[in-house]
C-alpha cells in the first residue's frame, strides 16, 4: 500500500510548475444505507492539481463520524444495570482523477465527475459499564480497527466565488463504499443490534482555495506625443 500512495504522490507532483494548484477542504453528511437508516458526518481537506482544462486530480483525507445511541439495560424496578456506548470513525485516504465537464477555462460553472479510490482505517470503539446494586461501577472498553480498500463516485457542480483568483464551491452528491458496520458488529455486547453502513449516499460542500492571484495583463502605456 505504501507503494501505491507513493507512486499517487510522484505522479501528482510531476511538473508541479506547469501546474495550477488549489487546497480545499469541506464537509458532508451520508445516509448509512437502505437497510440502516444511520446518519454519519465529514470533514475532509486536500489538493487539486490541475493538468488540463477537464482533468484535476485530487489527493484527499477524510475522516468520518459515526455516532451511535446508548443502549441501557433496566431492573423490573426501573434502575439501570448497564450501559453499552458506542462510536465509530473512519479516517481515509482518497484519490480521485477528476473529471471536468463544460470547464472553458473562463473560471466558469462547470460539472465534475469524481471517480475515488480510498484506503480506509475503521475504527469501533465500546464502552460497557455494569452497575451493581450498591451502584459500584464496572466499565471495560475495546476498539476493533479494520482496514479497507474501496471505489466510490460522485458528481459536483463547481461554482466560481471570485473574479480575482480561482477560488470556488462545489456542491457535491456522493456514493461511498467504506464499510463501517462490520467493525461495530465485531464490538462485545453488540447483541441483535446490527449494522449495515455500507453502500452509503451522501451531499457535501467543497471550498477551493488558490496559492496565488490569477494574472492580469499588464496595462500598456502609450508615450505622449513630442512636442
Amino acid at each position: 500500500m505504501k507503494k501505491i500512495i507513493l507512486c499517487i504522490l510522484l505522479v501528482a507532483s510531476m511538473n508541479t510548475k506547469a501546474q495550477t494548484v488549489r487546497g480545499f477542504g469541506g464537509f458532508s453528511a451520508y445516509l448509512g444505507s437502505i437497510l440502516d437508516r444511520s446518519i454519519f458526518v465529514g470533514v475532509n481537506c486536500g489538493t487539486e492539481f490541475t493538468i488540463k482544462r477537464f482533468i484535476k486530480p485530487e489527493i484527499e483525507f477524510n475522516f468520518l463520524y459515526v455516532p451511535i445511541d446508548d443502549v441501557e439495560l433496566r431492573s423490573d424496578q426501573g434502575n439501570t444495570i448497564s450501559i453499552f456506548k458506542r462510536s465509530a470513525n473512519s479516517l481515509n485516504f482518497n484519490f480521485c482523477p477528476k473529471i471536468c465537464l463544460g470547464n472553458n477555462g473562463q473560471n466558469d460553472t462547470y460539472l465534475v465527475i469524481l471517480p475515488k479510490y480510498s484506503f480506509s482505517k475503521v475504527a469501533a470503539v465500546g464502552e460497557f459499564t455494569t452497575i451493581n446494586h450498591n451502584d459500584v461501577k464496572t466499565t471495560s472498553k475495546e476498539t476493533i480497527v479494520d482496514w479497507q480498500h474501496s471505489l466510490g463516485i460522485g458528481l459536483g457542480l463547481d461554482i466560481s466565488v471570485s473574479t480575482d483568483n480561482t477560488d470556488s464551491l462545489c456542491l457535491n452528491i456522493y456514493y461511498q463504499n467504506v464499510d463501517i458496520g462490520t467493525a461495530l458488529n465485531e464490538l462485545n455486547h453488540s447483541g441483535s443490534s446490527r449494522f449495515f453502513i455500507k453502500n452509503s449516499l451522501g451531499a457535501g460542500l467543497n471550498y477551493y482555495f488558490s496559492f496565488k492571484k490569477k494574472t492580469r495583463p499588464k496595462p500598456v502605456k502609450i508615450p505622449e506625443p513630442l512636442k
